[in-house]
């Protein structure tokens, strides 16, 4: 029996609060000055190669310059410098970029725009983790929470699904998003994977819903084994709306339980009381046996001795006869 307060909460839900989050994308346009590409005699120098035979294509991408070399044994895209002049200076370094466009003028900044951050590939990777609604539903946002104070807490980044934040990670350099998700085995022992969302009685604890839709704490479920492992308890997800009466439920089923177990603790006591009684009068019986099995074979042992001595008696008179006889006959 349990007094019903595993899903007692007091805790005041915290506000949610998501601002979108933005990646400025600059555009650029053509300047007033024209690029002078290098020459083969300068692809030969910065390459190491000979014959004069090297042709090159300025390119541009994000704010950087490269330099495409075709028609030697090292044709590939390189790193750039342009001076104000438009004179280009190639370098030996390779280039990783991809989707460099081909350049005749200097690029100046033509716009900053702030963007929504691209969220189809975490938008997957909630689906996949069974949030239903996340493909073209998703986007990125910069989390805090707010209590009944007014006192905010900043909780990282989120991924905002209708009005549900999942807990994911953010490389701002890089603009790649990671949707926060945790590993387990459902009951049928089939391998599955949660989205962590923002819940719990507060609204800030990271909690799963389990493919048998119950809400456990992420914590809890990580690498969890619902086949063999067990049970967990399960998140509690509201606040309690009458604490007090359920405290007051609780502690009558309490007192309830002692006044059961007083009585039981009662036949107890009388019945170890009278196990003591027994076992007193099995000891005092006990010891008036000895005493009076003692005093019979003191008895028995005494009448033993006299015979005994009696015999003894007897026998030296009878010893005597015959010497009495022969005395006479002398």
């Amino acid at each position: 029996q349990t007094l019903g307060l595993d899903t007692l909460s007091v805790q005041d839900a915290y506000t949610p609060k998501g601002t979108a989050v933005t990646r400025d994308v600059t555009t650029y346009k053509d300047g007033g000055t024209t690029l002078a590409a290098p020459d083969a005699a300068a692809i030969d120098a910065a390459l190491g190669t000979t014959g004069a035979s090297g042709t090159a294509a300025v390119k541009f991408k994000d704010g950087n310059y490269f330099v495409e070399v075709t028609g030697t044994t090292k044709n590939g895209l390189y790193e750039a410098t342009v001076d104000a002049a438009g004179a280009v200076t190639m370098t030996a370094n390779k280039a990783t970029v991809t989707g460099a466009g081909t350049v005749t003028k200097n690029q100046v900044v033509d716009a900053v725009t702030p963007t929504p951050v691209d969220t189809v590939a975490a938008a997957t990777a909630l689906t996949n983790a069974g949030v239903t609604g996340a493909t073209g539903n998703t986007s990125l946002v910069k989390m805090s929470f707010e209590d009944k104070n007014g006192k905010v807490t900043d909780a990282g980044y989120a991924l905002k699904v209708g009005n549900d934040y999942y807990a994911a990670d953010y490389d701002e350099k890089t603009g790649e998003i990671k949707a926060k998700t945790v590993n387990y085995t459902d009951a049928t022992g089939a391998a599955k994977t949660g989205a962590v969302k923002f819940g719990g009685a507060n609204g800030k604890t990271e909690v799963v819903t389990t493919v048998d839709g119950n809400t456990y704490q992420a914590s809890d479920v990580k690498g969890h084994n619902f086949q063999s492992g067990g049970a967990l308890s399960e998140a509690v997800t509201t606040k309690t709306e009458n604490p007090l009466a359920k405290i007051d439920a609780a502690l009558a089923q309490v007192d309830a339980l002692r006044s059961d177990l007083g009585a039981v603790q009662n036949r107890f006591n009388s019945a170890i009381i009278n196990l003591g009684n027994t076992v007193n009068n099995l000891s005092e019986a006990r010891s008036r046996i000895e005493d009076s099995d003692y005093a019979t074979e003191v008895s028995n042992m005494s009448r033993a001795q006299i015979l005994q001595q009696a015999g003894t008696s007897v026998l030296a008179q009878a010893n005597q006869v015959p010497q009495n006889v022969l005395s006479l006959l002398r």
